[in-house]
């Protein structure tokens, strides 16, 4: 069975994106020491982000400025505004890190566009895992007040991003909607959602609220959010039914907002493959949480890099955590036997994960099955060969 593969003429696009260099000139290469037990950083990392727009590149952006200033380490940013394109520099090995959405839980599991790929289950790790916010934004003149006033309206489905599409899809199951009820438009620009919002080109914006586009939308316009009340169960029923990694999540400090705001938060990781240098990686976790009084301010969204703050359970991000960063976790207290049980538990699915995928390919094969069907095949037979545990 052959799956669509992407062009060589596409990797070289990847790999070719404009990079932003987040070097310091000033920062000397025999400062890469990072603790007292002579752990260094790597001299040089390159790292998979969201586009420039958008929240996420700014929040990696400040880490990465910090990191170079105190330790010398050139950082160069390969920006993407797609899962697949943040997915394939790590996949090729052209990225060490990527600051990481919901496409790491499709690649880990060989789902959505990944499925397409060919790619199989990839064995990835988590790093470190702030909680990031997302939300539904309108215009503040708009009619709709709640997420069940957008039957009908104009909602974004972002080209090659199901990262957001699945957000997108779990905030309209709250009010029980799906996309069939909405007015589906395509759109290619996940950070400039707030510009079509205010030329009236979408109803609503899916979206981070702390990104710096929703913040220029309302300056110019004004906007608000359609809240998700912790309190309403049945809504967060209906979005676990499609994502189950998906957290309530209150914030105040989000473009167009005065005060708290009921919405929906996830996991939004730097994370790696698992064949990343173990040393490398405690090193670089570690300067997470070294540097953080340096980084914390840069953005909105940084208090939430605080080990207080991130997530350290591997069942809540449904992929297991890097060797390298679970020793730094163990060092400060926030790794246990439980949490080990379950990073181990996550491992195993892995490796049972790539024998289903062989098992299916043969089925496949043998079955004459179109890629269409094989991979309802794979969907089917995944959950009958390995059973999620969380």
């Amino acid at each position: 069975m052959k799956h669509h593969r992407y062009t060589v003429f596409f990797l070289l696009l990847v790999l070719g994106i404009i990079c932003v260099s987040c070097a310091n000139p000033r920062a000397s290469s025999q400062t890469l020491e990072i603790g007292e037990e002579g752990e260094e950083m790597p001299e040089e990392m390159v790292w998979s982000v969201y586009d420039i727009n958008a929240g996420g590149y700014a929040e990696a952006s400040a880490v990465a400025n910090e990191i170079t200033e105190a330790y010398g380490t050139q950082i160069r940013m390969l920006p993407s505004s797609s899962g697949v394109g943040r997915m394939m520099p790590l996949y090729l090995g052209a990225a060490d890190v990527g600051k990481i959405g919901d496409e790491f839980k499709f690649a880990f599991e060989a789902t959505e566009e990944f499925f397409d790929l060919g790619w199989g289950p990839q064995d990835v790790r988590a790093i470190w895992a702030p909680i990031s916010p997302f939300g539904l934004a309108v215009s503040e003149d708009s009619d709709i007040e709640s997420i069940e006033d957008l039957e009908g309206m104009r909602v974004p489905h972002i080209s090659g991003n199901t990262s957001v599409n699945i957000k997108t899809e779990s905030m309209l199951a709250f009010g029980g909607l799906t996309l069939d009820d909405v007015d589906v438009v395509d759109f290619n620009d996940y950070g400039g959602q707030g510009q079509a919002l205010i030329q009236d080109e979408l109803d609503v914006a899916s979206i981070n609220p702390q990104a710096g586009g929703m913040f220029e939308a309302d300056s110019l316009d004004g906007i608000r959010w359609l809240q998700m009340p912790a309190s309403d169960e049945e809504g967060w029923e209906h979005v676990h039914d499609v994502a189950s990694w998906f957290y309530p999540r209150e914030i105040d400090d989000g473009a167009g907002m005065t005060d708290d705001n009921e919405i929906l938060g996830h996991g939004y990781l730097m994370a790696a493959y698992a064949d990343q240098d173990e040393e490398d990686m405690y090193a670089f976790t570690k300067a997470h949480v070294e540097q953080y009084e340096n980084y914390e301010g840069a953005t909105a969204n940084m208090w939430t890099y605080h080990p207080d703050e991130v997530i350290t359970n591997p069942a809540a991000i449904g992929v297991p955590f890097h060797e390298g960063s679970i020793r730094y976790l163990d060092e400060i207290g926030l790794w246990d036997e439980q949490k080990q049980e379950e990073n181990d538990a996550l491992i195993e699915r892995q490796e049972d994960l790539q024998e289903a995928w062989t098992i299916v390919e043969e089925e496949a094969e043998e079955m004459n099955l179109s890629e269409d069907e094989h991979e309802e095949h794979w969907l089917e037979r995944k959950e009958e060969l390995v059973p999620e545990e969380f």
